[in-house]
């Protein structure tokens, strides 16, 4: 498996799970949610956003010391037209979800609604632009 794949998979899985926990805390416990001071939703949002960061760091560090000699594999054509076709998917997710963000629930609703609506709009573009890096890898060369 190339590293590119490798950590496409670990990070559909890292969005899934702690994207998951998160809303799922947040919809259980809406009414403690609703409670909370303006740091402590912060403080919550960051707990969830940072252990991401943490696992993406850790996926491209030990993704470096897995290559064989050490070097990081090249980048090829296959390699480039994965990832732009992967992108370009996932663009178009990202901007049907904040122009419903921007564009649509300024009027209907606000707060904390609206930064968890564009949450989970870049959660879904980022789902998907793994999904279609993972899908390319395993079509094999023709992409």
């Amino acid at each position: 498996m190339l590293s590119k794949e490798r950590f496409a998979w670990v990070w559909l899985t890292a969005l899934a799970v702690v994207f998951a926990l998160y809303f799922t805390y947040i919809s259980v416990n809406a009414d403690a949610v609703a409670g909370m001071h303006m740091g402590q939703r912060i403080g919550l949002l960051a707990i969830a956003l940072g252990s991401l960061g943490v696992i993406a760091l850790l996926t491209t560090l030990f993704g470096r010391h897995r290559e064989e000699d050490g070097t990081p594999t090249p980048i090829d054509e296959r390699d480039r037209r994965i990832e732009a076709r992967a992108s370009v998917y996932a663009y178009y997710v990202l901007m049907a979800g904040i122009i419903l963000v921007g564009c649509v629930m300024p009027f209907t609703t606000g707060g904390w609604t609206i930064v968890h609506a564009t949450l989970l709009a870049i959660a879904a573009a980022e789902c998907v632009h793994a999904t279609l890096v993972i899908h390319g890898y395993r079509r094999g060369g023709h992409v």
